[in-house]
């Protein structure tokens, strides 16, 4: 056969299956003009000897899968994209979380509509994809974020720590679960909001008719209560560390209940609710408890512990892939606007790391 009857035909025929394939999809050039302007073009001698090479068959026939892989590929994404599958595991986990959160399966009518829900569900989903919605959201940045941190820690939580491992994680913390100095004792009180200026005088002298008299603690109670104001909380209280009292009564009356000598009265003292008259009644030293009075609170530590360093090391393998650029000056430009933050408050966590 001729080569320029072979070319002839090669061309019809990729023209063809173009046409086949794109039909009744309009396009800016018609095939058939395109097949009368090639045609006469692959006469040229010029070109009569590249078509006699092998090569130039394979080259052609190439393109032509290409142009079909693409045009039906485009085809499947498009198809698979409105396709929504609702498998058997979406139904059972649909049925599932009914039943825990109903303490019931649902019955026909509620999975038809758990169906439907999901189907609508699913369908904004993508729709909002596709608008998207997504992006430069922060909620949906943050909760991202979590559940590539719980991804990041999925291995490290399976297992439970040895007795080996906790024992271990304690002796190298130890002064973390040091117990404080603590202090039970017995107070009356004079209102401030009562007695104005006179409660500081009137708990003096309720404290000298106290030593006078040696009245018995239990006898002082009864007397405290008659001369003293009632208390909204408690008049005894057992042994409490330093925080403990400092959240019912103010630092200044903790700081000077945990210095006081037990089995005195003494005062007056100052609260956030006026004055005080004081009996420390027991004094606890500081101690370090044995592992055995604290396992569960160890196990939880050694827990936390171990899913941050997953964490941590996760993050450092994914870090080593970017590189990240700042623009220093608007960063220099930033911090000095900034207000500075009180002490109290937690510093911010370094983010100039620059590669």
């Amino acid at each position: 056969m001729p080569l320029s009857t072979q070319t002839e035909i090669e061309v019809e025929t990729v023209a063809t299956s173009l046409s086949i394939v794109d039909e009744g999809e309009p396009r800016e050039c018609h095939l058939t003009s395109w097949r009368r302007a090639a045609i006469p073009w692959l006469k040229t001698p010029s070109l009569r000897s590249v078509m006699r090479e092998p090569l130039a068959h394979f080259l052609l026939a190439g393109a032509l899968l290409l142009i079909l892989s693409s045009l039906f590929g485009r085809s499947a994404a498009g198809n698979n994209r409105s396709r929504i599958q609702v498998s058997a595991p979406e139904i059972q986990r649909l049925r599932e979380i009914w039943t825990r959160q109903w303490g019931r399966p649902p019955d026909a009518k509620q999975m038809d509509n758990l169906i439907a829900d999901y189907v609508r569900e699913e369908i904004y989903y993508r729709e909002a994809l596709d608008s998207g919605l997504d992006k430069d959201d922060t909620i949906i940045r943050r909760r991202l974020v979590e559940k590539m941190e719980f991804l990041s820690q999925e291995i490290a939580s399976t297992n439970d720590p040895s007795e080996a491992d906790l024992q271990q994680f304690f002796e190298s913390n130890r002064q973390k679960y040091s117990l404080p100095a603590e202090a039970g004792f017995t107070h009356i009180y004079f209102s401030s909001s009562r007695r104005g200026a006179a409660a500081f005088q009137d708990a003096r002298d309720v404290l000298a008719r106290l030593e006078s008299s040696q009245i018995s603690r239990a006898d002082a109670a009864i007397l405290g209560a008659r001369l003293g104001d009632n208390f909204m909380l408690r008049s005894e209280y057992p042994p409490q560390t330093r925080d403990q009292i400092k959240n019912l009564f103010g630092d200044e009356f903790a700081v000077k209940v945990l210095e006081l000598e037990s089995g005195k009265w003494a005062g007056p003292v100052r609260s956030t609710y006026g004055w005080h008259l004081v009996c420390v009644l027991e004094h606890v030293a500081p101690r370090l408890p044995a592992l055995s009075e604290i396992r569960s609170q160890v196990a939880i530590d050694y827990k936390n512990q171990r899913l941050q360093a997953a964490s941590d090391g996760y993050y450092d393998r994914l870090r080593k892939r970017y590189q990240v650029e700042i623009d220093q000056g608007a960063l220099a430009a930033a911090k000095s606007q900034a207000v500075p933050a009180p002490s109290a408050a937690p510093t911010a966590g370094s983010a100039a790391d620059v590669d």
